[in-house]
């Protein structure tokens, strides 16, 4: 176990000296940071908002779960099928509403990271 510690440290020592040899090393860890950091308030932010947009399709599409004698894994993975058959299937107009607002919501992060240059395509 120490060894593989060991190795890990010296492999973070590789990399953080080769990164402090760049001429503009500062500035790509900067821009990294930053990347990083928007992706990761652009994912919060579309978690937080994931909860109330399932309760707005969950009554939309008007679902009754199936209550029976299977095991708790199976009865919630067949719940979860029906919900997505007859979402996609019967009554997909109620995906609009949900997909407008996460695209709300991540269009400003997109349009910052996209400033920055953290997308590349």
């Amino acid at each position: 176990m120490n060894l593989i510690k060991a190795a890990l440290l010296m492999s973070a020592f590789v990399v953080l000296s080769m990164a402090h040899d760049a001429d503009s090393s500062t500035d790509s860890w900067d821009k990294w940071l930053e990347c990083a950091h928007l992706g990761a308030r652009a994912s919060a932010k579309l978690l937080r908002g994931a909860v109330p947009a399932v309760r707005t399709l969950y009554l939309c599409v008007d679902f009754e779960p199936i209550r029976n004698s299977e095991s708790r894994y199976l009865q919630s993975l067949r719940n979860l099928y029906e919900f997505l058959k007859s979402t996609v299937y019967e009554k997909h107009s109620c995906l609009l509403d949900p997909l407008k607002g996460a695209a709300n919501v991540l269009r400003p992060f997109v349009e910052r990271l996209a400033k920055l240059s953290c997308i590349e395509s």
